[in-house]
């Protein structure tokens, strides 16, 4: 009779259970949480290393490996883990430990992972000479300029940097053993000019150990002209007094006023000029040696001005004095936003709104290392510009742009309406704070948004 009892019981038990959509897990091996165990070895000997620092980034704390090179991390949930591992001689290095689920339906099982993580003694030597060529085509040492050293993602930092001394010669002293280092010189600023590196140096490789000597190859500077860029002119407003002027955007060589290098003609004849330069370098002056034009008179100017960097340009205009101003500039663009761009990680989205009676877009760039403004790019159907930011040097935090829309006849809007816009790169910042507020820029006489 008992037996019977105990067998209904069992019936009502199971009965119940199949009404109840929730499975029970039963299974010994079930778990929702893994553990992680990180076993650190010296790259080269493949030896277990104690006395190592593990840091996890999830966790927030930091343990020391055991004699066997373990550190171990129990109730790890599913997903990535970041740990930095570092010891005293040797790199510091990052590893990434992913937990999956190894479960069947809806028993959880993630499985346990046991990671070997290698470490690289630091003492590899790495020396080097930078070398530019002035304007008289003497060979120099560029002092105080910075040098990179390119590691594999791995370590922490992944770029080292230097600077190189009064002759131009550089070091770097702890560069980890085992792995290939790429050495490289950005862009960087002599004399008022821009240099950047001719090329990137790979230097070290499975072969060196710590306490070698690498002699790395010369690194030679390649001096860069950037286009000047025209961005006023008043010929369409002179009377019989008025200088004529041409304002750059880039800083002026003195060789720009040299008077062989102009010549103002009217009805075929030239005229004698005085040439002089802004107190800001930027703008030249051309006025008539008699003190006046004639009114109601054509004249056609034809000259040359060249940049501190190296760079010039023609200039040819006509003038009518008396004219009247131009009326057929485009209005300046609306809607002017710099964000990153959605689509691709580094790189910087310009967008704008269409402007009436542009034929196209001139957009002008300056980074926080440049005095200037310079020419980047023109379209003429989008109303956007990717930027690739990962092109600039580690120097360059800040980009500014200008877009300045152009009519048929190439004439731009006027520059003392433009808006400059700012972009941070890396910034934690929210895009929309960088463009919300306006302030006047004393430099260029420009808005700044």
């Amino acid at each position: 009779m008992q037996l019977k009892y105990a067998f209904s019981f069992a019936a009502v038990i199971a009965f119940l259970a199949a009404c109840d959509s929730t499975v029970t897990n039963i299974n010994d091996d079930a778990k929702g949480e893994g553990t992680i165990t990180i076993k650190v070895v010296d790259n080269h000997s493949g030896a277990a290393l104690s006395g190592v620092s593990v840091y996890s980034v999830v966790d927030d704390e930091a343990v020391i490996a055991d004699s066997l090179g373990l550190s171990v991390w129990k109730d790890q949930v599913l997903g990535d883990h970041s740990f930095q591992v570092s010891k005293d001689g040797y790199a510091t290095v990052h590893a990434l430990v992913t937990l999956e689920e190894k479960g069947a339906g809806d028993v959880p099982r993630v499985g346990d992972v046991i990671q070997t993580v290698p470490m690289y003694k630091v003492g590899v030597q790495a020396k080097g000479i930078v070398l530019y060529t002035d304007d008289k085509g003497k060979l120099n040492g560029a002092s105080g300029v910075t040098v990179y050293a390119n590691l594999p993602k791995q370590f922490v930092p992944c770029e080292l940097t230097t600077e190189t001394d009064e002759r131009g010669e550089y070091s770097f002293d702890k560069l980890p053993e085992g792995v290939e280092v790429k050495i490289s010189v950005g862009q960087e600023q002599i004399d008022s000019k821009t240099y950047v590196g001719s090329e990137i140096k790979p230097v070290g490789g499975t072969s060196f150990r710590a306490g070698d000597l690498i002699n790395v190859a010369t690194i030679s500077l390649v001096k860069t002209t950037t286009q000047i860029v025209k961005i006023s002119d008043n010929t369409s407003e002179i009377d019989s007094t008025s200088d004529v002027t041409f304002t750059y955007a880039a800083e002026l060589e003195g060789d720009s006023v040299n008077t062989s290098k102009w010549t103002v003609s009217k009805s075929g004849s030239n005229v004698l000029i005085s040439v002089s330069l802004s107190e800001d370098k930027r703008t030249i002056e051309i006025s008539p040696y008699s003190g006046k034009w004639t009114k109601d008179a054509s004249y056609t100017i034809r000259g040359t001005v060249y940049s501190v960097d190296g760079a010039s340009t023609q200039v040819s205009a006509t003038f009518v004095v008396g004219g009247s101003k131009s009326t057929n500039r485009p209005d300046n663009v609306e809607g002017l936003k710099v964000a990153q761009d959605p689509d691709y990680t580094y790189y910087a989205r310009l967008s704008w709104d269409e402007s009436e009676d542009a034929e196209r877009y001139n957009i002008y760039l300056k980074t926080n290392l440049d005095n200037d403004f310079t020419y980047l790019a023109s379209t003429t159907t989008l109303l956007y510009y990717r930027v690739d930011v990962d092109n600039f040097s580690s120097k360059v935090k800040t980009l500014y742009f200008i877009v300045l829309p152009a009519n048929s006849e190439g004439i731009e809007a006027d520059i003392a309406g433009a808006k400059v816009i700012k972009y941070t790169i890396n910034s934690d910042d929210d895009d929309d704070d960088e463009e919300d507020e306006e302030e006047e820029d004393d430099d260029d006489g420009l808005d700044e948004d």
